[in-house]
């Protein structure tokens, strides 16, 4: 075991070692299911289109990623240092931790370490090169956080070490084993993709360590309740609810209402390895391995290009139809988060049953059937990637009644409409989507064959600006305004 660590360590000093990105793109690239063979690793083309950009934004300071922040690991006065005989870690705390805690956090790192390094194949935490361990330290009163301990300056591409904060205070259970893995599901993006947006490493680091445990999904109630709450925010949205988020914006901790977004996130990232993923993690294994950054070792942020959106939107290219993009990821995950917890159907994303009503998704109109054209607006303009809703209800409606919709919505930005048929158990019967043109702003749809349909949900998801694609390291996103006019026609017309 020891010459094992040692070799570990030896690897992340010697100069020019190969990271993840290197060595493994192959091996993840069949991690993916339906966009298996349009996989497509980004940074070649990102750089044959933007050859001048990284080093002009270097110049100026305006590098596409959050701020490199170095944290110091907590001091004790008479510290106790227990390691693990099985893998390369160690817990590290005040003597006067009592010693049931201290083993029962050994144990839990121990078999989250195990899981997520061995059937998800996630690559290990680097280890510091002095105590040659992944180091965990129980301190009282501190929040659970896992930060950045030091660079690899020796690596071709961005690779980080990090550390492991929990409180001294905590209770062996379902509670210590989730919030293990998911810390330790963060060291290891430290070590693949340490550029990669706040938000979207906690929502990935908290996904993942559902998959190792499981009981956890169910712990995550406030979270979904809250990313639910707020279906127009920005999936990746770090500063959710901040008066001031131009100020806000990477201060640690984050206010409770960021971080539970920002767990909640967690839903988009399962609904895709859900839906498209070979293997429980594929995809999020597949945009760290495919999005190797450089970052200048003097630059005060990281260089997070490309970003894992980047990696979406090179890897869906017609992947999900002919002519598909990630707009139709978009729409397949706004119309999924209509199905989570007490509204699961069975066939979006079950393992989130357990969340109850806590999942369900906020609203932006529950209307009657419209007898005379009626026209909505949207309760909060949603920002890119953000959604809204209406459901109409088909009581009342005369049989063989249509549905005529007629959309607009503001410049710079490009809407995606879905209206998704459900039985009076909220069963999806099928759904008709509006083919809509980059530079649209309007649209319209009479929707037919209703007679077995007990309701129908209008989905709309904002995918942002078509002449800048998203970017998850935007501080501040504009949100767009839409009208929907409704109407009920006869058959006989």
């Amino acid at each position: 075991m020891k010459q094992g660590v040692k070799r570990t360590a030896r690897a992340f000093e010697r100069p020019g070692r190969p990271a993840l990105h290197e060595v493994r793109v192959a091996a993840l690239a069949v991690a993916l299911a339906a966009v298996g063979p349009v996989l497509v690793t980004p940074q070649a083309s990102y750089a044959a289109e933007n050859e001048d950009i990284p080093a002009k934004r270097a110049a100026d300071g305006l590098l596409g990623g959050g701020p490199i922040v170095y944290d110091p690991p907590p001091s004790f006065r008479h510290e106790a240092r227990t390691c693990s005989p099985r893998v390369p870690l160690c817990v590290r705390s005040e003597r006067t931790v009592p010693g049931t805690t201290i083993l029962a956090v050994l144990a839990s790192a121990e078999r989250a370490y195990s899981t997520l390094t061995g059937a998800l194949d996630l690559p290990a935490p680097d280890v510091d090169p002095d105590t040659l361990a992944y180091d965990v330290f129980l301190a009282e009163g501190e929040t659970a956080r896992t930060t950045l301990a030091a660079r690899d300056v020796r690596s071709n591409v961005d690779r980080a070490r990090s550390f492991t904060v929990l409180d001294a205070r905590v209770r062996p259970g379902c509670s210590l084993d989730a919030t293990m893995a998911r810390e330790l599901a963060r060291a290891a993006l430290f070590r693949s993709a340490p550029a990669t947006d706040r938000a979207s490493a906690i929502a990935q680091a908290t996904y993942l360590s559902h998959l190792v445990a499981p009981c956890g999904v169910a712990l995550e109630a406030d979270a979904v309740a809250e990313f639910q709450g707020h279906p127009d925010r920005a999936i990746t949205d770090p500063n959710a609810g901040e008066v001031a988020p131009e100020i806000a914006t990477w201060s640690w901790p984050p206010s409770r209402t960021s971080e539970l977004h920002m767990r909640g996130a967690a839903l988009f990232w399962s609904r895709l390895d859900w839906a498209f993923g070979r293997n429980p993690g594929g995809i999020v294994r597949a945009t760290w391995a495919l999005a190797p950054s450089i970052t200048p070792l003097n630059a005060p942020r990281w260089h997070d290009e490309p970003d894992v959106f980047d990696v979406l939107r090179f890897t869906f290219k017609n992947a999900l139809s002919t002519g598909s993009t990630i707009a139709d990821l978009m729409l397949d995950f706004a119309v999924a988060r209509a199905f989570i917890g007490s509204s699961d159907d069975g066939f979006h994303q079950p393992e989130w049953r357990s969340v109850g009503e806590a999942g369900a998704v906020r609203l932006d109109w529950d209307i009657p059937w419209p007898h005379t054209p009626a026209r909505f607006a949207p309760r909060a303009a949603p920002a890119p990637t953000g959604s809204s809703y209406l459901l109409i209800h088909r009581d009342g409606a005369p049989k063989g009644s249509r549905l005529r919709a007629e959309i607009e919505w503001e410049q710079h930005a490009l809407f995606r409409w879905a209206f998704v048929k459900l039985d009076k158990d909220g069963r999806e019967l099928g759904r008709n989507v509006i083919a809509t043109s980059e530079r649209a702003t309007e649209a319209q749809m009479t929707l037919v064959d209703l007679d077995d349909a007990d309701r129908v949900l209008v989905v709309g998801v904002n995918t942002g600006d078509p002449a800048f694609p998203f970017d998850p390291n935007d501080e501040v996103w504009e949100p767009h305004g839409w009208l929907v006019t409704l109407a009920s026609e006869d058959s006989a017309h």
